[in-house]
């Protein structure tokens, strides 16, 4: 794989775990509010567009199973990015989709991961 490639891989889990940081705080908010596990939350897509704040309503559970992986993320539905070749579709139906960073990308997103405590500060966006 060209550097470059790999480089613009890494910059894009960066981003996208921000909005995976962001989903975590309002995952806890949620529940706080005790929310049902089956009621539908409203997450932030975790694109690779810095600039989408697109919403997907997923259930805590569900959510759940999206966070159960370290390097997957959840996008709204045709935010995935065909030139991304660090990661792949996991899933894609009811408006949104999840997709799991590979590689390089996988690695930097599970280090970013806030629930292993390897978050740190949240990047600007």
């Amino acid at each position: 794989m060209k550097a470059e490639q790999e480089s613009r891989a890494r910059k894009l889990a960066v981003n996208q775990s921000a909005f995976r940081s962001a989903n975590e705080r309002m995952r806890l908010a949620a529940a706080s509010y005790r929310f049902e596990p089956s009621q539908g939350v409203p997450f932030l897509c975790e694109c690779a567009d810095p600039n989408c704040y697109e919403i997907v309503m997923l259930s805590l559970d569900d959510y759940e199973d999206v966070r159960a992986h370290p390097n997957r993320f959840l996008l709204v539905a045709g935010h995935e990015d065909a030139e991304v070749t660090l990661e792949r579709i996991v899933e894609a139906e009811r408006g949104y989709a999840i997709i799991e960073k590979l590689g390089t990308a996988g690695e930097e997103a599970a280090r970013l991961d806030p629930r292993t405590g390897g978050a740190g500060p949240l990047p600007d966006l």
